[in-house]
């Protein structure tokens, strides 16, 4: 990740708002993505972003010749937010009868944090930024803003030379920031490892920014992706690869506001949680948290997608 840019994590140190930065920091511990990935905040609900698209053609020439003049072009690309959120309302009865109200708030405030923090991963890859929500991964890297790597034309069983090659297809750094994946491609990235002469040392451990351990890949953290708010993975065996339609993906991200992958937050990155407290309309405390989230590929080469990966 490159060096200046903002986590969510870091950025909720900041706040002087304890109910918000509980918020935020409960969407951290539910989200790798949250955790890991910078955010800058943007004015408006879209930022334009221009991507290097081609490059001049330098070429050789003898004395008294003339070169054939050429340019590099860039491409001008919109990346647009969406509103994320929702509202938490507690029954009186569930305030003053079976909870106190700060306890009974802030476990509903929690639950709705993990729940948005669970959304956020799955449009994170799934988004179409057609549906109220906004662009994903996915659909970036179809867009040309990103490269992808398949198993094989029908799909098939992982192998550590694909995973190489994705990695090796970031650009600008040794290694990619992070490897994303399902469970079950982790387990197999760890049996190949185990059992290919020479590749065990590549294996080992590290800490996220809360301090849990997480296994690396040849120096690259590997976070596992889980559950949408529903409990249906997020990454499941489920993609389509040719005559095959259970097939999975990995990523390899390069992350970085300004040059990489990174998120937006629009309305100049505001963070809305509010507790409106005993409503007139209802007996019970209404509150609400909302944001405005998207994402940024401004590399093409900091996002790849190894795809067709099958649970052999």
């Amino acid at each position: 990740m490159a060096s200046g840019s903002l986590s969510l994590l870091e950025s909720a140190k900041y706040g002087s708002d304890k109910l918000a930065s509980g918020v935020v920091e409960t969407l951290i511990q539910e989200s790798p993505l949250l955790e890991m990935l910078p955010f800058t905040a943007i004015s408006g609900n879209a930022l334009k972003v221009t991507v290097e698209d081609t490059l001049p053609s330098p070429s050789f020439r003898n004395v008294n010749e003339t070169y054939t003049r050429s340019h590099g072009t860039d491409t001008e690309r919109f990346f647009g937010c969406s509103i994320l959120g929702g509202e938490v309302f507690i029954d009186n009865f569930i305030v003053r009868v079976q909870a106190n109200e700060i306890s009974a708030k802030a476990r509903q405030y929690a639950k709705f944090a993990k729940a948005m923090g669970r959304t956020f991963d799955k449009y994170f890859f799934d988004g179409t930024g057609t549906a109220k929500d906004f662009k994903g991964i996915n659909a970036l890297i179809d867009e040309g803003l990103g490269q992808k790597v398949a198993i094989s034309a029908n799909g098939g069983a992982l192998t550590l030379d694909k995973l190489d090659e994705c990695s090796d297809a970031i650009r600008g750094q040794s290694t990619p920031d992070v490897l994303l994946m399902n469970r079950k491609n982790r387990r197999k990235i760890t049996n190949l490892a185990r059992n290919t002469g020479g590749y065990f040392s590549l294996l080992d451990v590290g800490e996220d920014t809360l301090g849990r351990t997480v296994s690396t890949y040849n120096g690259t953290p590997i976070r596992i992706i889980g559950d949408d708010k529903d409990g249906s993975a997020i990454l499941d065996f489920d993609e389509t690869q040719g005559t095959s339609n259970v097939t999975s993906s990995i990523y390899a991200l390069s992350m970085g506001v300004d040059e990489n992958v990174y998120g937006i937050l629009g309305l100049g990155g505001s963070f809305d949680v509010v507790d409106f407290g005993e409503t007139e309309a209802a007996p019970g405390h209404l509150g609400r948290v909302e944001v405005y989230p998207g994402v940024v590929v401004q590399n093409s080469f900091a996002a790849v997608r190894l795809h067709g990966i099958t649970d052999a």
